[in-house]
């Protein structure tokens, strides 16, 4: 007797930085507070610049580190 297991699901891994992780990682390089951004909109070329970075940065780390999107089951295989 043959026993299987078919998993029928999927992880992606597109990681999309938010508006607020751009403003955190512009602090950080900026050497500003955090809550000096707080209800503040970055420049539009800033902001595309710290999201760039993150993207770099993520495409660096091992799919264990990554952010992914699935469920529970998925994330818990990858």
């Amino acid at each position: 007797m043959v026993r299987a297991l078919i998993l029928g699901t999927y992880t992606i891994f597109m990681y999309d930085p938010t508006d607020d992780e751009a403003k955190q990682l512009f602090a950080r390089v900026r050497k500003v507070s955090v809550k000096s951004l707080e209800g503040k909109d970055l420049p539009v070329q800033d902001n595309k610049e710290m999201k760039a970075r993150l993207r770099c940065a993520e495409g660096k780390l091992l799919n264990i580190f990554r952010h992914c999107k699935g469920d529970a089951s998925e994330t818990g295989l990858v």
